[in-house]
């Protein structure tokens, strides 16, 4: 694998373009806990402003592949949802998707898509972790968010862990495409119990590769067969 190239964050989105600006926040230790999920860095569109946010924790010293993984987020908002409400909404689930391919991409010190095999057992950015624990541990924790007692406990906390079952398929993916190695090691069972066979068979078979605007498209429709009926259930319980 090649070595990574050096950006600044300013280099970065000055080269995805569009309007942005940098927010700094701490991250609330209660919310956190209540969601089973934290996150250093976000990034945010207004679709009636056109304006990008990237907000970053100021005390937490982020990681190359995060910073990437969220310059992901506004280069697809830039190319398939620019001030469209609606488009936003229904790409939440390719971006994550994307974002997570290229996440672990740099982790692997890749510089293009066109990148080596490695092996499903060699180690990532993240302490000792091999790419095989790496993505189960994606897996895993998509399973203890949707095996939560109160999920969805509301419409962020279900918009977040179906956003994590799309980061989980994106590091599927390249291990898929480039891990000479590779080995599915996973239950899906309780995936299936909150999405339905049907609908989890369909995005788990499409959610492969990389894709073209054609399938950017037509990944809007899987993730919103995922969201409204679960958007429904979650309103029947108010």
């Amino acid at each position: 694998m090649k070595k990574n190239r050096v950006y600044t964050v300013n280099s970065l989105l000055a080269r995805i373009g569009g309007n942005y600006k940098i927010d700094f926040f701490e991250i609330n230790v209660e919310e956190s806990d209540a969601a089973g999920f934290a996150s250093a860095a976000q990034a945010y569109y207004n679709t009636k402003t056109d304006e990008h946010i990237l907000r970053i924790c100021k005390s937490s010293e982020i990681p190359r592949y995060i910073v990437f993984h969220e310059f992901t987020h506004i280069l697809d908002t830039e190319m398939y949802a620019k001030q469209d409400s609606w488009k936003y909404m229904a790409l939440s689930g390719y971006t994550e998707y994307h974002a997570a391919q290229v996440e672990l991409m740099i982790m692997l010190g890749a510089d293009s898509i066109q990148t080596q095999d490695f092996s499903f057992t060699v180690d990532v950015e993240i302490g000792n972790s091999t790419v095989r624990n790496y993505l189960n541990s994606r897996h895993q924790l998509v399973v203890n968010m949707m095996n939560r007692t109160d999920f969805p406990r509301d419409i962020e906390a279900l918009k977040t862990t179906v956003g994590v079952l799309y980061n989980y398929f994106g590091v599927r993916s390249i291990c898929k495409m480039y891990a000479k190695d590779y080995t599915e090691e996973v239950d899906n069972t309780i995936i299936i119990q909150k999405l339905s066979k049907v609908l989890f068979e369909e995005i788990n078979s499409f959610m492969v590769g990389w894709f073209n605007e054609a399938q950017v498209e037509l990944s809007f429709v899987s993730y919103m067969k995922i969201m409204w009926p679960m958007l429904q259930s979650y309103f029947g319980k108010e």
